[in-house]
């Protein structure tokens, strides 16, 4: 087998696996929706703006919660508002705007931020 055709053959078993998950539903993610937020700055904070998993798509869509039915707070609607958050939020530094003044980041180390640490990691 090449090196292609073994490379194709991965693709296709990658994502027969992803077919395997169902999509949560809101419930069962935690989502939740605040209208207050609707006019915030989406680059500063825990929404599904900034999530890896949300699709800017027919208003707003998740790879991993489906977007029908109601949120935490019994609102339905039909699509993952880029305002509202769930349990399953993973950051996407890339829309992230850090929002320290200039002086005061100048000691961190922001690489140490993306680390993913668990607590089978600490000793």
């Amino acid at each position: 087998m090449t090196e292609i055709e073994q490379k194709i053959k991965e693709a296709f078993g990658n994502i027969d696996n992803l077919t395997k998950f169902k999509k949560r539903n809101k419930l069962q993610a935690s989502y939740i929706e605040y209208d207050k937020f609707s006019d915030s700055n989406l680059h500063e904070g825990y929404f599904c703006y900034n999530c890896i998993y949300w699709i800017n798509q027919g208003g707003g869509k998740c790879m991993l919660v489906d977007n029908e039915g109601p949120d935490v707070l019994g609102k339905t609607s039909s699509v993952i508002a880029p305002h509202g958050c769930c349990s399953q939020y993973e950051p996407n530094y890339d829309k992230l705007h850090d929002t320290r003044t200039p002086t005061a980041g100048l000691n961190i180390d922001t690489e140490k931020n993306k680390e993913k640490v668990t607590t089978a990691d600490v000793v």
